[in-house]
């Protein structure tokens, strides 16, 4: 029993911890599409795109401006912080207009710490 409990911490270990120290969410930029298309975060989260196919793609959305990305070359990055929720925001390949595979949504769940995902400013 006591070996038991002397893995048990290693195994957790292993799994990389929790969530929140994983770093940002991650959609990658694919020749097949956004990979995944449908994510969830918590407001204030990071979301992080990266163009992993050859050619250029550019992050776009009508309802969430922290979603508009510069073009991103094969390779590149852009990291957007979400904002307040709860919300859905649809989002896009602006340089794939209308192909379905280019497009996703984020849906930002309202954080327990505070309305925008930044703590309480009423409380401690």
């Amino acid at each position: 029993m006591r070996k038991a409990i002397l893995l048990f911490p290693l195994a957790l270990a292993a799994c990389g911890g929790s969530p929140s120290s994983s770093g940002p969410a991650m959609v990658s930029l694919r020749a097949a599409g956004m990979n995944p298309s449908m994510i969830s975060v918590m407001a204030g989260a990071q979301l992080q795109f990266t163009n992993e196919d050859a050619v250029d793609h550019q992050v776009a959305s009508n309802d969430c401006s922290e979603l508009s990305s510069p073009i991103l070359a094969a390779g590149a990055s852009f990291i957007a912080t979400m904002g307040a929720g709860p919300k859905t925001c649809a989002f896009s390949d602006a340089l794939m207009p209308g192909k379905t595979a280019f497009q996703g949504t984020v849906t930002v769940q309202q954080s327990s710490i505070g309305d925008a995902g930044y703590g309480n400013h009423y409380g401690p």
